[in-house]
């Protein structure tokens, strides 16, 4: 079974839909039915802070740290939709290349 690492990002209040709880429940149910092992301890979340600069977001960078190391500590990062993972082509570029 392969680990699974969670990306969880709102950025204003009034995205109740997307809520990190929300969110978490989509990521754990598409874990659940991929068979992908998704402990507490790595599911990063940034409440409250823009995609746009992903110098401003604590988790993603601790994510993105944790990824770079070996052995690496999971295989695979969710989330409930792109867009909270990276908001601009240039970022989305860089970390999908890198990871």
């Amino acid at each position: 079974m392969k680990t699974a690492a969670a990306y969880i990002r709102v950025s204003t209040e009034e995205q109740i839909e997307f809520s990190p709880d929300s969110q978490l429940e989509k990521i754990r149910l598409y874990a659940e039915k991929n068979r992908f092992l998704l402990p507490d301890e790595l599911v990063f979340l940034d409440e409250g802070i823009s995609g746009r600069n992903t110098l401003k977001r604590p988790a993603f960078n601790n994510m993105i740290a944790m990824a770079k190391q070996k052995p690496k500590p999971f295989d695979v990062i969710l989330v409930w939709k792109y867009s909270r993972f990276a908001r601009n082509r240039e970022d989305s570029v860089v970390y999908k290349s890198m990871l």
